[in-house]
């Protein structure tokens, strides 16, 4: 029973360590995947004396995906039982041209005004509605958020290294006759921390097993996915295995370290 309270005080703190390393890695999908989605449906709007190529909005605009014109044909349609053939032709002629551009990634405010200058330079463009005001309160909410779950994340990962440096001298404690007989004998410092090392190698295995079947499963529940659709976010594909091993990688760095300040300490005169 002992020996498995030892272990749950590592095994715990780890779990919270590596939870949060793998929240902030799936928020930080979570919400690319929402700014190319919102990319992808974010458009705006040209108007110009002059017909447009692609090329000319390329040269300005580094992230130019596509420039549609869109058709006045349905507007006209609306106003030919009010106006004659004549005047409508008329009208049809000296209506600007306009178009829908479309960019590859979702642009920040500054960004955007960028835009707008750059293409109101551009010889015939009379008008550019970037759409700013709305998709501006958008992105700033997009961005508190990200930085709160980060926030959140790093002040989760601090409190778990902090537990995990206080079980490590809680451990050492528990060894410590078995350390200072070794260290009466001359034992070299390996040897007296093999121990420590091998307790900490077992937890942040399992640790780190927890931790990625907790993410393997959860996403899939009913429950958890009606959740995260329902503020208007999908959920990502996580790659688990190389998130796995990035979990087991930063699991045994942190232990290693703790154990290996903790057994530093022990050897400095009292």
């Amino acid at each position: 029973m002992k020996s498995f309270k030892s272990h749950l005080g590592v095994i715990f703190p780890l779990v919270i360590l590596l939870f949060s390393i793998e929240f902030s890695f799936m928020v930080d999908k979570i919400v690319s995947n929402y700014e190319t989605t919102m990319g992808n449906d974010y458009n705006i709007i040209i108007v110009s004396e002059n017909e447009i190529s692609s090329d000319t909005i390329k040269q300005n605009i580094e992230t130019f995906k596509d420039l549609i014109p869109l058709d006045t044909k349905s507007v006209l349609d609306r106003l030919k039982n009010d106006v004659s053939t004549r005047n409508l032709s008329v009208l049809s002629n000296s209506l600007p041209k306009f178009y829908s551009l479309k960019l590859n990634s979702f642009p920040s405010s500054e960004y955007m005004s960028k835009i707008q200058s750059r293409l109101l330079k551009i010889n015939g463009i009379k008008k550019v509605e970037t759409f700013s005001k709305t998709y501006d309160k958008v992105y700033k909410m997009l961005v508190l958020s990200k930085s709160i779950f980060e926030y959140f994340a790093v002040l989760i990962a601090l409190m778990g290294v902090a537990l995990i440096f206080k079980q490590m001298k809680i451990w050492l404690y528990e060894h410590k006759r078995r350390v200072e007989i070794m260290t009466l004998f001359g034992a070299p410092y390996w040897l007296k921390s093999a121990m420590l090392y091998k307790l900490a190698i077992i937890d942040s295995i399992i640790a780190t097993s927890l931790v990625t079947l907790f993410y393997a499963f959860i996403p899939a529940l009913d429950i958890f996915q009606n959740a995260v659709f329902s503020i208007g976010f999908e959920l990502p594909n996580l790659d688990l295995f190389s998130d796995t091993v990035l979990l087991f990688s930063a699991s045994i760095v942190v232990s290693i370290i703790a154990v290996s300040l903790v057994m530093l300490q022990s050897r400095e005169p009292k």
